[in-house]
């Protein structure tokens, strides 16, 4: 490099193979060009073609379902002007390189005009953002899943729970105040998934749900993951939203010996919620775990700390009772955790689960 000279050279540092060609060269004419603006966004379409850019194309690939392509904009929107274009499970995925700003915003306005965001319809939907580790970072896909509202649910929960699980639904609820975690626990079949889904729908006016998919990976060795989800943002978040990240299933991590058997797993949890991580993120966690109580590390529980502490268990006999009438069925008065009584009133017994470990 001399004062009148500038020249940039490309390393590509990670094994690079045919499924990796579009990227590549994405990268390449990018330093080759100069361009030193790049902005990334996304958002749901119906579109999963390359129809109508075929003659701006500098390159394709078809692989698992995806179609990705490495655009030229030159001539359509600024000298120069590069675009990586990805297609896949009903979402656009584009990464747009320019050497000013100006450029990288009417790039983007270009994609949206030919690839229309697809609006939720009618029915009760709600956009979920679905977390992994992928080879080369964190990968998110979006998905509109069908939930059902609270009211339609409420009935299938025992009173108590019901009574909770109300007022952490109902607009009262204010997120941030008396901590950021939220505990579901109890045994399967208590419909754990099913009032998590229904909190979706009542929260989505002002959160966004974040499902982590690989929670050991999240938590892991390395916190690069973890930081790329809490700190993501594209053209679709509003800054004044909260993001809710669910961990289902997740109680190895809250248990009294996590440290042990994941490592720092537990203490990044505890900063998400409750340290300098968490400090400005509007970020709440919901965690559900099949563990009991006493069995969780008491560092999780604490005041403060877990703004919603819910345990799921069975109907006791007189609710169970009434739910079977309630859908046409006969007062068996017998216990019986929600999948229990949708068995028996199909004329089923589901066999009791033996107990595992020392614990009475």
């Amino acid at each position: 490099m001399n004062d009148e000279t500038t020249s940039t050279t490309l390393v590509k540092h990670w094994e690079v193979d045919v499924n990796d060609w579009t990227s590549c060269r994405f990268a390449e004419l990018v330093v080759q060009r100069g361009l030193e603006h790049v902005g990334t966004t996304s958002w749901p379409s119906e579109k999963m073609t390359l129809e109508g850019l075929f003659d701006h194309c500098v390159t394709s690939q078809r692989r698992h379902g995806q179609r990705t392509a490495v655009i030229d904009l030159g001539s359509a929107v600024a000298e120069g002007c590069l675009a990586h274009l990805m297609l896949s499970n009903g979402s656009v995925w584009l990464q747009i390189a320019a050497r000013d700003v100006d450029a990288v915003a009417t790039a983007r306005a270009w994609f949206r005009e030919r690839y229309p965001k697809t609006e939720v319809a009618n029915a009760q939907r709600v956009r979920v953002a679905f977390w992994s580790l992928g080879q080369h970072g964190p990968r998110r896909l979006h998905r509109s899943i069908e939930v059902p509202s609270w009211t339609e649910v409420a009935a299938n929960y025992p009173q108590e729970v019901g009574r909770k699980l109300s007022g952490l639904i109902g607009k009262e609820f204010q997120p941030g105040l008396g901590g950021r975690l939220l505990l579901w626990h109890g045994p399967p079949g208590t419909g754990k998934t099913y009032a998590l889904r229904a909190l979706g729908w009542e929260w989505r006016s002002w959160c966004d749900l974040h499902y982590i998919t690989d929670p050991e990976s999240f938590f892991g060795a390395s916190p690069t993951y973890m930081l790329d989800v809490l700190l993501c943002e594209d053209d679709e978040t509003e800054k004044e939203r909260w993001q809710l990240l669910i961990l289902e299933d997740t109680g190895e991590l809250l248990a009294a010996d996590a440290k042990e058997r994941t490592g720092q797993g537990l203490s990044r949890l505890v900063n998400v919620v409750d340290g300098m991580i968490g400090q400005g993120l509007r970020v709440l966690v919901l965690v559900t775990t099949n563990e009991r109580l006493r069995t969780l590390h008491a560092a999780v529980s604490r005041p403060g700390r877990c703004a919603s502490q819910i345990e799921f268990g069975a109907f006791a006999a007189d609710e169970a009772a009434e739910w079977l009438v309630r859908h046409g069925g006969e007062a068996v008065r017998r216990d019986g955790t929600l999948a229990m009584l949708y068995a028996r009133l199909e004329g089923l017994e589901l066999p009791e689960r033996p107990a595992v470990g020392f614990g009475r």
